[in-house]
């Protein structure tokens, strides 16, 4: 079977290719994974990132900037940090469709996440990974193996609730 791409746009550079449907997840995983900038700088000296008292990077300040950027991705991230942390671990991850329900987002912003937060990190946090983690279904969830499951560290859930707290007393 031959796959021609159903339409190229050469304005925009875009090339419009079919794919199955229950791998949309996966190519999704895969290109957020390829618009992390080339040779995005990941030593601290080279960077403005600083890893001190973070193990993946999201230091306190770093976090609060990202949060404060008030972007339709960084708005979405927060909600979903702010509903992930009341149940923190890989255990109690959600589902992309369970996610979206329960911070009031169309599923279809919802499955592309992590290709979206990919580009916010790639330009204003190069070499930070996504606060929130996400796994695929089929190697997450057999049963489920077109959905996208997400969820928070136990350490990312009592990082985020100190600073909501932090946050809300200085109002």
């Amino acid at each position: 079977m031959t796959i021609t791409p159903s339409s190229t746009d050469a304005n925009t550079g875009f090339q419009y290719i079919p794919v199955p449907n229950e791998y949309v997840p996966a190519v999704l995983t895969f290109l957020a994974g390829c618009l992390r900038p080339t040779g995005a700088a990941t030593d601290p000296a080279e960077t403005a990132v600083s890893t001190e008292h973070s193990p993946d990077g999201w230091t306190d300040e770093l976090l609060i900037r990202f949060a404060s950027m008030d972007t339709k991705t960084s708005r979405t991230v927060v909600a979903m940090l702010d509903h992930l942390s009341d149940r923190p671990g890989e255990a109690a991850a959600v589902s992309t469709s369970e996610l979206a329900e329960a911070i009031d987002r169309d599923y279809f912003v919802m499955k592309n996440v992590p290709t979206q937060i990919a580009r916010t990190l790639g330009k204003h946090f190069p070499g930070l990974g996504t606060p929130c983690i996400h796994r695929w279904g089929p190697e997450f969830s057999p049963a489920r193996p077109d959905e996208v499951f997400f969820f928070v560290t136990a350490e990312r859930a009592d990082q985020w609730k100190r600073l909501q707290e932090s946050r809300q007393s200085s109002r």
